[in-house]
């Protein structure tokens, strides 16, 4: 065989240095963007590829069969041979027509079941290469600091380590079927400036070593993330898409990344026309390719044609070109795209299978805040219920759902009708930020119902990208990329129609469809029970209904805190012990105090809270240090209800004195355990030294000493070092 690469049985390093060598310099450049002009696309469809062929397709026009044929004629048709990668969206289902539509990721975050995301995201896997999609663009694993900010709901929420598991599971599930993964937004976007999108971030060094970027430095070394997306927003003034120490220094040098970067979509103009630190377009591709950015999607703005020429003239390092180049073409080898005899692998789209696994996930992610006794609802009781909100029928997906999911997504209204027929009663009763006709309607049929279920929160369904949705109208999208908010209370008009039910003196049982934490203080006096479904996927209205009526007990915690105002940003659990004031005189409207003079800084409802149909009663903590690498954690925990659930069991641990100022509580363990009433596990946690460290003076990882306080359920021990 000529030519070494196509050679299977050589090493893959091998490979690479032999097509490398092969390649020309506009060979080499086009493998560093992607395409996504239709016409250049149809173009291809019908066999006239050029021949340097393509770096990536972005593949959201086509269908799985011209998705193949495409990626055959690229193939085929190029000079060399080389396959392009075709990629997509995949945030919670693959984003294609019949996609399974799981729920969105702060959902998912709040079910602290790992093994739960990684079976999830393994059907996303499946269905990706089904429809000849190999690298798909999630997961999302910015941690979200700012409630205001839209994107919230696309993240696992305000934790490193819940995030870093869930990313590395989703990882995982993706890659396990030949599927690139690419983590994103690398690497401080969840805390911008004003909760507003691409915004400045403020972070000093040891606060994103220590708070932010654990997920991505996990989803690299334990998942294998084979792809990274930076951040469109800038550290410290530098953006990231140019940031040199975090592109090289930090995530190839220190992660040990060998897989390639991609960009957001349309940053690297951005450097010109937002930003600002960029001349033009060839200088925002020039000082991008230096930092460590591999391809540029999906255009050829900046890596295109007038890089060519400027390479050409010897104005640009081609050894940077290469490095580029190089580790593009490794994840095209590892993903088997220069070997493999069928690009897709069939199964069944949507099937039974995948959509009970997103009704399992809708249930265990639902978040039960609030119940004064009146759930679950005896389920063959003969109640009459009036179901009124903006969103109880309305399918609320979540951002980057594709826009015919709403056609096969189960509304509360569709499962309750399945399961009370007659006995119940619909209207609208508002819009999302407007009022709506139907409010006179449901204020008359509130005197004939026994019971009142009001769903309120977010429009975020079908809207794909930044800056999408129908702004300016009664149906204005409130969350999601590109739709952040300044006030973090429920629009007025919905508001208005939950204290319209509340005055028919009748039960409420409130229900929140949103993708980021409100302040609902208010709401949660005014009704009996409160249930946060976040987005529930497509079998959510199903999964909502299970709970009320006590099929499953509700098992969620929160994986964000909700603040009382948005005066009381930020509120994230894991803060410095002097973080949340000094004088503990926490005051009130009727007794003024300090920190703050008329309320208290803590939390509404703090990370982790969430209730259970059950109870659990936990015991028998112990902990046990054997040096930093050997800590053993146990505890016993008992369902000592009458219903059998599910327990997430959360383990924070503190350090008493450090020479850096240390949290007050950092969570470094779950699980979660499903008991009969009766029954009791133990849970046994295995920590080591990264649990115990912190981020020295000299920003390097150093293990802690003296004695360190474990908190799981209320109980607290400690350990010595």
């Amino acid at each position: 065989m000529n030519n070494k690469y196509q050679d299977r049985n050589i090493d893959t390093e091998e490979r690479i240095k032999d097509l490398l060598s092969k390649m020309t310099l506009k060979e080499k450049i086009v493998q560093m963007s992607g395409v996504s002009n239709k016409k250049i696309l149809d173009s291809a469809l019908e066999g006239n590829v050029p021949e340097e062929g393509f770096g990536a397709v972005f593949a959201r026009y086509f269908t799985r069969e011209e998705l193949e044929t495409i990626y055959r004629n690229a193939t085929e048709g190029s000079r060399l041979k080389i396959p392009p990668i075709i990629f997509d969206e995949s945030l919670h289902g693959i984003y294609r027509p019949d996609g399974t539509s799981f729920p969105q990721s702060i959902g998912m975050g709040s079910t602290f079941n790992e093994e739960l995301v990684y079976r999830c995201a393994e059907v996303i896997g499946q269905e990706a290469r089904n429809e000849g999609i190999r690298q798909v663009l999630a997961p999302n694993i910015d941690i979200s600091r700012d409630p205001r900010w839209g994107r919230v709901e696309e993240n696992y929420g305000e934790d490193t380590y819940l995030t870093s598991r869930m990313g590395i599971n989703y990882v995982k599930g993706i890659q396990s079927n030949g599927v690139a993964a690419t983590v994103k937004h690398y690497a401080v976007h969840g805390s911008p400036e004003g909760g507003l999108n691409i915004a400045p971030v403020h972070a000093g060094e040891r606060e994103w070593r220590e708070s932010i970027i654990e997920p991505f430095a996990k989803a690299i070394s334990d998942g294998g993330a084979l792809s990274v997306m930076p951040a469109y927003s800038e550290l410290d003034g530098i953006p990231l898409h140019t940031n040199r120490k975090m592109l090289t220094d930090v995530l190839r040098d220190e992660f040990g990344f060998y897989g390639y970067t991609i960009s957001d979509f349309g940053a690297l103009p951005m450097l010109v026309s937002l930003q600002h630190t960029a001349k033009d377009l060839l200088d925002a591709g020039v000082q991008a390719l230096h930092a460590g950015l591999d391809m540029e999607a999906t255009s050829k703005d900046c890596y295109g044609p007038e890089m060519l020429k400027a390479a050409e003239c010897g104005n640009i390092c081609i050894e940077e070109i290469d490095l580029a180049v190089s580790r593009i073409l490794r994840v095209k080898f590892l993903l088997g795209l220069f070997d493999e005899d069928s690009y897709t692998i069939p199964v069944e789209m949507h099937s039974e299978k995948s959509q009970l696994l997103a009704l399992e996930a809708g249930e265990e992610s639902i978040v039960m805040l609030k119940n004064n006794g009146i759930l679950p609802l005896d389920p063959d009781g003969n109640k009459k219920i009036l179901l009124v909100g903006v969103n109880a029928d309305s399918a609320q997906l979540g951002d980057y759902s594709f826009s015919t999911w709403d056609k096969k997504t189960v509304t509360l209204r569709k499962a309750l009708e399945e399961r009370i027929g007659k006995n119940l009663i619909y209207h609208l009763g508002c819009g999302v930020a407007s009022t709506d006709p139907s409010l006179e309607d449901a204020k008359k049929d509130a005197k004939n119902a026994d019971i009142i279920i009001v769903v309120l929160g977010d429009n975020s369904m079908m809207h794909r990208g930044i800056g999408w949705g129908d702004i300016n109208t009664s149906n204005a999208c409130t969350c999601g990329e590109g739709h952040d908010v300044s006030s973090l209370i429920l629009p007025e008009p919905q508001r208005n129609l939950l204290r319209e039910m509340k005055s028919s003196g009748k039960p409420i049982i409130l229900v929140l469809e949103n993708g980021r934490p409100y302040c609902i203080g208010e709401e949660c006096e005014i009704s009996d029970a409160v249930l946060e479904a976040w987005y529930p996927g497509e079998r959510g209205g199903e999964a909502v209904s299970n709970i009320i009526f006590g099929d499953v007990s509700p098992s969620g915690k929160l994986p964000i805190s909700f603040p009382r105002s948005a005066g009381h940003l930020p509120c994230f659990y894991n803060h410095k012990v002097s973080a949340r004031g000094f004088y503990h005189v926490h005051g009130s409207p009727d007794n003024p105090g300090s920190d703050y003079v008329f309320d208290s800084p803590d939390a509404l409802f703090p990370f982790g809270y969430g209730l259970s149909y059950a109870s659990f009663e936990y015991s028998s903590l112990a902990a046990e240090a054997n040096g930093p690498d050997d800590i053993n954690v146990s505890v016993k925990v008992k369902n000592t209800g009458n219903m059998k659930a599910k327990e997430a069991v959360l383990m924070f641990i503190s350090q008493k004195l450090c020479p850096v100022t240390p949290f007050i509580k950092r969570l470094r363990a779950f699980t979660k355990v499903e008991l009969n009433p009766g029954d009791e596990t133990e849970v046994v946690f295995r920590l080591g030294r990264e649990d115990v460290s912190y981020i020295d003076f000299d920003m390097k990882s150093a293990v802690g000493s003296g004695q360190f306080e474990i908190e799981v359920g209320g109980l607290k021990t400690s350990f010595e070092l």
